[in-house]
């Protein structure tokens, strides 16, 4: 019997970390992208393999459960359905 080792990942979306990332003058590319379990390209602030993640964020919104990284930005991408399929 085969075991899956990769670690579940959750994603979270919380305005006031984005906006401190953005502030960051360490921080080139504060926009961050994963695919979700469904295939759907989400912007992320926070990855944890915990699903008990606890934030200073009061305005955290959890995000599901992601599949893999898919890119980082300077800039938003377009997210729209016919957009977002990999090149």
């Amino acid at each position: 019997m085969s075991q899956n080792t990769e670690e579940m990942q959750y994603g979270y979306y919380s305005q006031q970390q984005f906006q401190n990332m953005q502030n960051s003058s360490d921080k080139d590319t504060p926009y961050i992208y994963y695919k979700d379990k469904n295939d759907k390209i989400v912007q992320i602030t926070e990855v944890t393999s915990n699903p008990n993640f606890q934030t200073r964020f009061n305005d955290i919104v959890y995000l599901g459960e992601l599949k893999r990284f898919h890119c980082v930005s300077s800039s938003p991408i377009n997210l729209h359905p016919e957009n977002a399929a990999e090149p």
